[in-house]
């Protein structure tokens, strides 16, 4: 499967006309807001990382399926525990929580069912708080983060991923090879693994404690995982199970929840 294109197409939310837009939210569609960061990926990767993989995963959903549409993406997120490395570029949550609030009881207001396809592990508290802020106020809405649907995709693909996945990892770095190779630089790619350190802080970690700390006091390079395990061919199949697996999420979601929506009122 190639890489979606990021240039404004039918498959994107506004390219349509204000009119037409009124028609689509009649029907109740959903609407993929894809969020992510722009923050630190190692030595060897993009910075854009997250909300370019977010944003390929959404598009792709969008092009199995025309009534979806994707709206243009929420780029920063919460990454204060990135910002000793250059490059990072955070909201603070309170901030981030806000403008997914906005956009989502915008999209809400014209009948769309809202879904934040996430891609930043970071954003995954504030936006559960998101959405029950938003149920709160009367607007259905859901969010879930593309990697958390194929960890089991991840762990027969990839060598190790319970320990070669986390950040700047084994499943980025794959991803990123595939879908956006000339971003990647192979020759920086750190050879190893994760110092020890408690809680697991690896993607895939059962741990039942939550701290915070900056991403420099768990690896210098700001990596955690293996990226040296990451190839393009597991990219290819990784970004096939994130779509399909989002995919499947978003008609589920759609077909038990979008019903519930109040009408818009205008």
């Amino acid at each position: 499967m190639s890489s979606p294109p990021f240039t404004p197409g039918p498959g994107r939310l506004a390219w349509s006309p204000s009119p037409e837009l009124g028609d689509l939210g009649k029907a109740r569609g959903a609407v993929l807001v894809p969020t992510g960061a722009v923050e630190q990926h190692g030595p060897h990767l993009a910075t854009g990382v997250d909300i370019w993989l977010a944003t390929a995963v959404a598009l792709g959903v969008a092009g199995r399926d025309p009534s979806i549409r994707v709206a243009e993406p929420i780029s920063y997120g919460s990454s204060a525990h990135h910002l000793a490395f250059p490059g990072t570029i955070s909201l603070r949550p309170s901030t981030f929580i806000a403008i997914v609030v906005d956009v989502c009881r915008s999209l809400a207001r014209d009948g769309f069912f809202p879904i934040v396809l996430n891609g930043h592990g970071g954003n995954r508290g504030a936006l559960q708080v998101a959405v029950s802020e938003l149920g709160a106020d009367g607007v259905r809405s859901a969010a879930f983060s593309y990697f958390d649907l194929i960890r089991e995709d991840a762990a027969a693909i990839l060598p190790d991923a319970d320990q070669g996945c986390g950040h700047a990892c084994a499943l980025e770095t794959s991803l990123m090879l595939h879908l956006f190779p000339g971003s990647a630089r192979a020759e920086a790619i750190p050879a190893g693994g994760t110092p020890s350190c408690w809680p697991d802080p690896h993607l895939y970690s059962p741990s039942p404690i939550t701290v915070w700390r900056g991403f420099e006091e768990i690896n210098p390079t700001g990596v955690i995982g293996r990226p040296s395990d990451a190839t393009a061919e597991a990219g290819a199949k990784l970004y096939e199970a994130a779509v399909t697996r989002s995919q499947a999420a978003v008609l589920r979601l759609r077909d038990g929840f979008a019903a519930l929506q109040p009408r818009p009122s205008r």
